[in-house]
């Protein structure tokens, strides 16, 4: 925008076009809806709105030059059919110049009939000077006008035709209101071919324009009908294209997904392999002070009295004191011995890296029951799966441990051990039917040792598994559940 003041131009920036802005916001979410569809559909809606744009020009330009040729044709035949009717009527007129009274009550009989009334509503002979020399509008014989483009077309010999100018002074003066065609067709002599009048009729255009819209329409329907097998054709090639980039984008997203959930199950397992080997970390150093705390108040208490002994055995006077005092260092150092063999027996493994998983768990159960004097349950698996010598550790430890709390909680009751593989995946369980009086008072855990179970569930944890303890009204239940796929069996 400018400002004249005092002859100074001042010039200010316009601010920016609401429409513009307008426009921007408007397209912004049609830019965002095609850019999520696919290929296929992205290519049949700018392709569509192409094609639809250059059939509907294509079809134009051709229907134009098809209904130009058919008004054409259409006036060169009613042309020729005029002139073989009209001849006559040329020759008296490049007899005498006009016509005779007896020639126009010929005409207007003839343009009388209904086939030619009908067809053409209106007719009139041209003079070369631009005077009307017959004309079924009475009104306009004998009258001068201003030659018609047309009418300058016939007189150099050609058909011309036209749709009427109701505008023009001739159809001003009989009220014309309705645009026929007009047909400019050229009279000559018969003998040197001269142009001496020029005949122009009126055509009524609605059988024209039936044709005329016939034509268009089969114009139209070749041009659409070619368009639409053309996008098809592209469409079903881009389509099969579209659908393998679109296959090959949905595996690449589920592999993804797949990777970052495989990243995700990793990253806990390792955190639980991490606070596992933490654990039993801990859970070793727990168990060494324990072993060494068995040893140090048994054993060792009973050796150091057995070593008190000896000074007694040094002292003593008579056969008998000496004897009665090694009968004591004797009973103390036995004693020492058995519980020494005891927390030995407690730390080691039967034989078991022969047997197979039943037979694992049968030898833990044969132990507990010879050890306790209860009865306890077993159904097997039937499995023969060759398991690695760590696993059938973990499964023996397990059964101790379960069997252990059962009979320390349960008094042995109901004691059942039950061993299922759903696939790669193994469930153990054993069970009591303690009742209520088996369940903690204070942890989901029982309260034996307490080393036992917690070194149980790091040892579990630490090969990929879960470990479970759950209270029942009739007893209580330690569950384990170890996934043997993934290479575990190769171990």
């Amino acid at each position: 925008m400018t400002e004249h003041s005092g002859g100074i131009s001042h010039e200010f920036a316009a601010p920016a076009e609401p429409a513009l802005v307008g426009r921007r916001r408007l397209l912004l979410p049609i830019r965002q809806w095609f850019g999520r569809q696919t290929l296929s559909m992205q290519f049949l809606l700018a392709c569509g709105a192409l094609i639809f744009l250059v059939a509907a020009v294509s079809g134009y330009l051709i229907s134009r030059e098809v209904s130009h040729n058919a008004a054409v044709d259409r006036a060169a035949a009613t042309a020729l059919f005029m002139q073989s009717i009209l001849e006559p009527a040329g020759n008296e007129i490049a007899q005498s110049g006009q016509l005779s009274a007896e020639r126009r009550l010929r005409l207007d009989k003839l343009f009388a009939e209904p086939q030619f009334k009908d067809r053409f509503p209106y007719f009139e002979l041209w003079l070369p000077d631009g005077s009307v020399a017959y004309s079924t509008s009475k009104e306009l014989i004998g009258r001068r006008f201003n030659p018609p483009p047309g009418l300058l077309r016939a007189l150099k010999g050609d058909v011309a035709a036209e749709y009427a100018d109701l505008t023009a002074s001739e159809h001003t003066l009989r009220s014309l209101s309705t645009r026929y065609l007009e047909i400019y067709s050229p009279l000559r002599r018969s003998d040197t071919g001269e142009v001496v009048a020029v005949a122009e009729i009126h055509e009524d255009t609605d059988t024209l324009h039936w044709e005329i819209f016939e034509v268009r329409l089969i114009g139209w329907t070749v041009v659409a009908g070619a368009s639409t097998l053309i996008m098809l054709g592209l469409l079903a090639i881009v389509h099969r294209g579209s659908a393998t980039i679109e296959r090959q984008r949905l595996r690449l997203e589920q592999r993804a997904e797949e990777a970052e959930r495989v990243s995700e199950e990793i990253r806990v397992l390792r955190d639980r392999a991490r606070l596992a080997s933490l654990r039993m970390t801990d859970s070793n150093e727990r168990l060494t002070r324990g072993i060494g705390a068995d040893l140090h108040d048994g054993p060792a208490q009973l050796i150091g009295f057995a070593i008190l002994q000896t000074e007694p055995v040094r002292v003593a006077r008579s056969r008998s004191e000496r004897e009665e005092a090694l009968e004591v260092i004797c009973g103390t150092l036995g004693e020492a011995l058995k519980e020494i063999r005891l927390i030995a027996r407690s730390l080691l493994l039967p034989d078991i890296e022969h047997l197979d998983l039943d037979q694992v768990i049968g030898r833990a159960a044969k132990l507990h029951e010879a050890r306790t004097g209860t009865q306890v349950a077993i159904k097997g698996s039937g499995s023969k799966l060759p398991l690695p010598p760590v696993i059938k550790t973990c499964i023996y430890r397990f059964v101790q441990e379960g069997l252990n709390n059962a009979h320390r909680h349960a008094n042995g009751r109901g004691q059942a051990i039950r061993c299922r593989i759903d696939g790669t995946v193994l469930n153990l369980s054993v069970r009591d039917n303690g009742g209520p009086s088996a369940k903690s008072s204070s942890s989901d855990k029982p309260d034996g040792s307490g080393l036992g179970i917690h070194g149980l569930q790091q040892r579990v944890e630490s090969l990929g598994g879960t470990l479970k303890f759950v209270h029942r009204r009739d007893g209580a239940e330690l569950q384990m559940t170890l996934d043997l796929g993934g290479g575990m069996l190769d171990g």
